[in-house]
């Protein structure tokens, strides 16, 4: 019987199927502000079939102007370097000050509020669903949760601003019991 043929493995055979993974990645924040326009349009069109929020009579102008400086703001904010085992503060967001601002003028309810911001967080990870093949893997987890607490931070200033008129500090206040 004839020892069996080996033959090596030619090194362009190995190149070649590498050329078909991608070759770079990109972090959360990369993602996100280089899709930003197209992460708006979308959140645009899931409110306008969302009943709750698209019975007022507004612009698309009115309903999107505050998005594009809070994607800036998530960015900004994933683009701070995050300790592990520390939490990060959020950091004050005047655009979500102004928004909770506007929309009390505009009619809004609480309810239509945290609805957005749900509607938001959706998109957002929809967003990074659909460039799943080019993220940074290690750092996503990290980063979910980091646009998690950066939305909800949105939120409660926005929330603040739509109840009281004037926004408290992003910081909850420590309260000494007496005693």
């Amino acid at each position: 019987m004839a020892a069996p043929l080996t033959l090596p493995i030619a090194p362009t055979a190995l190149r070649s199927h590498e050329k078909s993974q991608p070759t770079s990645k990109e972090c959360v924040a990369v993602i996100l502000k280089r899709c930003k326009a197209s992460l708006i349009a979308d959140w645009l069109t899931r409110t306008k079939r969302t009943p709750e929020l698209n019975h007022l009579n507004l612009s698309d102008e009115q309903r999107t102007g505050h998005l594009p400086k809070l994607v800036d703001d998530l960015v900004k904010r994933l683009s701070i370097p995050n300790l592990p085992g520390k939490d990060s503060d959020a950091s004050p967001s005047p655009a979500a000050v102004q928004h909770g601002t506007l929309r009390r003028k505009q009619g809004y309810s609480s309810g239509m509020l945290i609805h957005e911001s749900r509607i938001l967080q959706v998109t957002i990870f929809g967003t990074l669903h659909e460039n799943q093949s080019l993220l940074e893997f290690n750092l996503l987890l990290p980063d979910v949760m980091t646009i998690a607490d950066e939305v909800d931070s949105q939120l409660t200033q926005t929330m603040e601003s739509f109840t009281n008129g004037s926004p408290k500090s992003a910081k909850a206040q420590i309260v000494k019991p007496k005693g």
